[in-house]
């Protein structure tokens, strides 16, 4: 992820951003809202009163920056036309004023303007030389000056209170709405919201985005959770009564029932749904540690072959025409890889079984190798399944055509071969054939 993209390095910028704008802000302000100094004309009393001791060329060229004129003026600035020392300035003034003495000097008519805590006034012509003067600023003038000040100070407070609004809205639009808008998305997925209104937040490109996209799929994964358990909860309580109610109508029939034959038939009926209570919890606490990943491989040499072997062997020793129906194909295919011999196992015998359940006719299995895996092949020549019911095999609790389900099991074996395949690292497949039948295929990676 580029740094650009991560929200805790564009927080920092920000923020360095933010308070560089803040320091900065009343520097620039100050330059944009304060008033620059603008010349005024110099009023005609002040004139009047100077023009006496302006008026003599001699007095006039002897004036010297420090000297005093008349009551408080003072000698600022003389140009003469010519001469070594034709600018002269006064010490104090130039050192913070001198670009503005040297402007003041250049102008065709007297200006009067403040520098400080002084007017500075002129220029004085006369006879090709120009005189600058100040004086003090009255009271007047410097109620006027603070007045100006105050108005700009509040301009620059004003300035950056709606500067630091519109930063803190900004903030708000870019970070703490979506931080809203994620709790409520929140808030939705407990209230069992399979797709929450998460607006544009998935597609940003931040730990933001990231996090709305975990919980797009977050969301999902618990409906979908929540539905299979559901349906889980449903499906084990639809299997489980019918076996009950057999027992208890068997339970009370055999109590009633004083022929020993008709009891001993109630008896077995009786049996025959233990033992399939039996065999739907123990597939059930299957699939469970399956599915909730509780089941740990044991790896080790498997020669397939001899495992497909052995399992055809025993279910002939349980049922003879089921062995007789089964028919392993030879063939050099047959590998020996690392595996768990169990998992393997439960996977072939419970598709091998749901093919026998399905059909009377013959059962192959074979194996075809490749290069970085193997598939063993399951196939009935029964009738197949319908393609819309290919995908629903591998559902808990569910069995095929009822046409086919003449002795159907508890609808599980499927669904543990396609969990036990996915702990080992494959995947199932079903097809129907094209010649007839159903085929199942078993997809294992080699071992590296």
């Amino acid at each position: 992820m580029r740094w650009y993209h991560s929200l805790s390095l564009r927080l920092l910028f920000l923020f360095w951003v933010l308070l560089f704008a803040v320091a900065s802000s009343g520097y620039l302000l100050a330059l944009w809202f304060s008033k620059p100094i603008a010349p005024s004309p110099v009023p005609a009393a002040v004139q009047s009163s100077l023009a006496p001791l302006l008026s003599d060329v001699n007095t006039f060229r002897s004036l010297t920056p420090g000297r005093l004129l008349a009551g408080d003026y003072r000698v600022a600035a003389s140009l003469a036309p010519s001469g070594q020392e034709r600018l002269q300035l006064d010490r104090s003034l130039s050192a913070s004023h001198r670009r503005l003495l040297l402007s003041q000097l250049e102008a065709e008519e007297p200006q009067q303007l403040p520098i400080g805590n002084r007017m500075l006034i002129g220029p004085f012509k006369l006879d090709g030389y120009s005189l600058l003067v100040t004086r003090p600023i009255t009271a007047d003038e410097r109620e006027q000056q603070v007045v100006s000040e105050q108005q700009t100070q509040r301009v620059q407070t004003l300035a950056l209170l709606i500067g630091s609004l519109a930063i803190a809205i900004l903030l708000g639009a870019w970070l703490v709405m979506p931080l809203r808008r994620l709790t409520h998305a929140t808030r939705e997925i407990a209230k069992g919201s399979e797709k929450p209104d998460l607006k544009r937040l998935p597609k940003r490109n931040d730990e933001l985005g990231e996090l709305a996209r975990a919980l797009s799929t977050t969301a999902y994964d618990l409906a979908v959770s929540r539905d299979a358990q559901r349906r889980l909860l449903s499906d084990v309580s639809h299997e489980l009564r019918s076996p009950l109610a057999r027992m208890q109508v068997a339970l009370m029939l055999s109590q009633d029932d004083d022929d020993g034959n008709e009891r001993e038939q109630h008896l077995g009926q009786l049996g025959r749904d233990l033992e399939r209570l039996s065999t739907i919890i123990e597939r059930i606490l299957s699939l469970s540690r399956l599915e909730n990943g509780l089941v740990k491989l044991q790896a080790e040499p498997v020669d397939v072959r001899q495992l497909v072997s052995q399992l055809v062997k025993d279910l002939g020793y349980v049922d003879a025409q089921h062995g007789q129906r089964l028919q392993v194909h030879e063939s050099d295919d047959w590998p020996v890889i690392d595996s768990d011999p169990e998992l393997l196992r439960l996977i072939l015998e419970n598709l091998i079984r749901n093919a026998l359940q399905y059909t009377d006719e013959t059962i192959e299995i074979s194996c075809q190798a490749a290069p970085a895996s193997y598939t063993i092949l399951v196939r009935d020549h029964g009738q197949g399944v319908p393609e819309d019911q290919l995908e629903q095999l591998f559902t808990p609790f569910y069995r095929a055509d009822p046409s086919r389900n003449h002795k159907a099991g508890v609808g599980l074996g499927m669904a543990l071969s396609l969990r036990a395949a996915a702990v080992l690292g494959g995947h199932i497949d079903a097809r129907n054939h094209p010649e007839g039948g159903l085929e199942v295929a078993v997809t294992l990676q080699r071992s590296t």
